[in-house]
C-alpha cells in the first residue's frame, strides 16, 4: 500500500521531511526535552461567545449560557443597559435634575452657585470690615520705653522696639475708621457703638447694651444666693431643658420667662430664644415634679456694691436699674474707635475679627505703622537716630547723639577707655574692666565711673545687647563676642481692663542704669536682636508699607 501510494504522488511535491517540526517557540521557553510530557491531557478553551454590543465584561463569576457573566447583583432590566453595582438600573440613565438644573448634594441640596461638599452645607463667607486700621503703641507704654531709654542711655534698635509691641497685644492700639471715599463715591456708612468700660465695639445700641448688662453688671452688683421657702400650688408638669436635662420649672410658674433668659445667658448666648424654647420638654411625671419643688428653695439675688443697707432685688429688677441708671455712662458713639489688639481680636463682630487679624499679620510683615509713631514719639522727647554698619543699616534710637571724643584734651583714664574701645569693636564692659582695671577693686570703680560719663555724653556706643563701639559716622554694630542673642520674647504682662492702668511693657526687660554702668547681664535684652529686615534711609511710606 505504501508503494501505491507514493506512486500516486505528484512528482513535482516538495519533501519538507528535512525542515522539522513547525515550533516557533523561543528557546527560552521551551524547556527540556523531556518536559513536553507535560502538555499531553492538555485540553483547548472553549471559544467565548461574541460580546453584545454596549455590554462591558465583568470580573467575577462563571460564566452563563449566553457567554455572559453574572452581575454583582440582580440581572440585567433590558438589552444594551449598562451593568449596575447594586441592582438593576432605574427609569432613566441619571437622577433627575431639579427644575434650576442643579444636582442634588452628597448631603442635602446644593445651593445656587455652591459647590458639592462632603461635609454639610457650604458656610456663608465673611467679608472684612471695609475700614482703615492702623496700629499704634500704647501712649503710656512708649512713654515708660523712652523713660528707660533716657535712664539707661543705651541704643535700642528702632524695627526690633515695634516687634517687641507687637509681641504684646494689650500694648497695641488699633485705631478703626471709616475709609476716606472716593471721588463720586459715597461715605461708608460705619456707625460704631464702643464700651467705655473694657473698649469693645459693636455696631447697634442694643449690641453693645446686651454686651453691658451681661459683662459689667456684676461690677456694680454683688450675687447672692439666699434660702427660700418650695413654690406652693397644684403643677401638673414641669419644663425640662432638652439641652443639659436642667429642670427649668412649671410654664406657669413666675418667674419662668426669666430662668429661661438665665439659661440663654450662662449656657447658651449664642442660641435664639426661640430656638432654645423648642428644645424644651415638658414632663408630667409626678415624681419629677416634687424632684424639682425640692430644688426650688433657694434663689440668687442682688444688692449693689457699696451700699450695704440697699434691699435685695432679683436679677430683672438690677437689671432694670443698671439699664437706667448706670449703662447710658458706659456707652458712646465715636466716629473711630481705639481698642486694643487682646480686644480686638476677642469680639464678637466677625467682619470686625478678620479686618483687625489681616492687619495685624500685614504689620508683622512689616511694622511699617509702628515703626513711624515710635520714630515720631522719639523725636518729640528729643531722642537721638543714627543708622549702624552704613548708610542704609539698621536705625538704632539713645538718648545721646553718638560724638567722636577729642582726646588731645582729655584725662588719660578717659584716653584709655576710648582707645581700648577703638581697638576692640563690640566689646563688653567686663572685657574692658578687665583689660584696663585687673583685679583692682578700687581701680575697676573709677573706670566703670568714668565709661559711664563716657555713654551719658555719647562718647562711646553702649548698645542693649552689652556691645561698646567707637562713635563714627555709622557706628559698628554687631553680637559682642562670647554672648548669644536672646531668641525668646520677654514675657507678657499680665492682661487689664484698660489699656491705662495697664503694667509698661518691657520695663523689666530694659536694662537699668546700674546694668549699663556695671557688668552686662548674661543674657542680653530680647529687644536688642539683629533685626530682621534693613530700614532703607531712603525709601517712601508707600514702598515700607507694601
Amino acid at each position: 500500500m505504501a508503494d501505491e501510494n507514493k506512486e500516486q504522488e505528484p512528482e513535482n511535491q516538495v519533501d519538507l521531511s528535512g525542515l522539522g517540526s513547525f515550533d516557533f517557540t523561543p528557546d527560552w521557553a521551551k524547556g527540556k526535552p523531556d518536559d513536553k510530557s507535560r502538555y499531553a491531557h492538555f485540553e483547548g478553551r472553549e471559544e467565548r461567545a461574541p460580546r453584545r454590543d454596549g455590554d462591558r465584561p465583568h470580573f467575577n463569576g462563571p460564566r452563563r449560557d449566553d457567554g455572559d457573566r453574572p452581575r454583582f447583583k440582580g440581572p440585567r432590566r433590558e438589552e444594551g443597559d449598562r451593568p449596575r453595582f447594586n441592582g438593576p438600573r432605574r427609569d432613566g440613565d441619571r437622577p433627575p435634575r431639579r427644575e434650576d438644573g442643579d444636582r442634588p448634594r452628597f448631603n442635602g441640596q446644593r445651593r445656587d452657585g455652591d459647590r458639592p461638599r462632603f461635609g454639610g452645607p457650604r458656610r456663608e463667607f465673611i467679608a472684612p470690615l471695609d475700614a482703615d486700621v492702623r496700629i499704634l503703641p500704647a501712649p503710656k507704654d512708649i512713654g515708660t520705653i523712652i523713660n528707660k531709654i533716657k535712664a539707661t542711655h543705651l541704643a535700642y534698635p528702632l524695627k526690633q522696639l515695634a516687634y517687641f509691641f507687637l509681641d504684646h497685644p494689650e500694648a497695641c492700639i488699633l485705631r478703626i475708621s471709616p475709609k476716606k471715599p472716593k471721588a463720586g463715591e459715597a461715605p461708608a456708612d460705619l456707625n460704631f457703638h464702643q464700651c467705655k468700660a473694657c473698649g469693645a465695639v459693636m455696631f447697634s445700641e442694643e449690641e453693645l447694651l446686651a454686651h453691658v448688662l451681661t459683662a459689667h453688671i456684676t461690677d456694680y452688683y454683688v450675687a447672692e444666693e439666699v434660702t427660700c421657702d418650695p413654690p406652693k400650688g397644684a403643677f401638673t408638669c414641669v419644663a425640662k431643658c432638652g439641652l443639659t436635662g436642667e429642670l427649668l420649672g412649671p410654664p406657669n410658674l413666675h418667674g419662668y420667662d426669666a430662668r429661661i433668659r438665665e439659661m440663654l445667658r450662662t449656657h447658651f448666648p449664642d442660641m435664639s430664644e426661640q430656638a432654645y424654647r423648642a428644645r424644651i420638654e415638658m414632663v408630667r411625671d409626678s415624681d419629677v415634679i416634687e424632684q424639682w419643688r425640692a430644688s426650688a428653695t433657694k434663689k440668687t439675688v442682688y444688692k449693689k456694691k457699696g451700699e450695704p443697707d440697699a434691699p435685695a432685688v432679683e436679677r430683672e429688677v438690677a437689671e432694670r436699674e443698671f439699664r437706667s441708671m448706670i449703662a447710658p455712662s458706659l456707652l458712646t458713639a465715636p466716629k473711630s474707635v481705639d481698642m486694643t489688639a487682646d480686644v480686638a481680636l476677642k469680639t464678637s463682630s466677625k467682619p470686625l475679627l478678620y479686618a483687625c487679624r489681616d492687619a495685624l499679620q500685614r504689620e508683622k510683615r512689616f511694622p511699617a505703622s509702628l515703626f513711624y509713631a515710635l520714630r515720631g514719639a522719639f523725636h518729640h522727647r528729643k531722642l537721638a537716630f543714627f543708622r549702624a554698619n552704613d548708610p542704609r543699616g539698621p536705625e538704632f534710637v539713645s538718648a545721646a547723639q553718638p560724638t567722636k571724643l577729642d582726646t588731645s584734651h582729655a584725662i588719660a583714664e578717659l584716653t584709655a577707655i576710648v582707645n581700648y574701645v577703638e581697638a576692640n569693636p563690640c566689646s563688653t564692659q567686663a572685657a574692658l574692666l578687665t583689660a584696663l582695671a585687673g583685679e583692682d577693686k578700687t581701680k575697676t570703680a573709677e573706670i566703670r565711673a568714668h565709661l559711664t560719663w563716657l555713654i551719658e555724653k555719647g562718647y562711646v556706643v553702649a548698645y542693649a545687647n552689652g556691645a561698646l563701639t567707637a562713635p563714627a559716622e555709622h557706628p559698628l554694630y554687631r553680637q559682642p563676642k562670647g554672648t548669644t542673642p536672646a531668641k525668646d520674647a520677654a514675657p507678657a504682662p499680665a492682661p487689664q481692663k484698660d489699656v491705662a492702668d495697664a503694667p509698661a511693657v518691657g520695663v523689666a526687660d530694659v536694662p537699668s542704669a546700674n546694668d549699663a554702668a556695671g557688668d552686662p547681664p548674661a543674657a542680653p535684652a530680647p529687644i536688642a536682636e539683629e533685626p530682621k529686615e534693613e530700614v532703607k534711609q531712603d525709601e517712601t511710606a508707600a514702598q515700607l508699607a507694601e
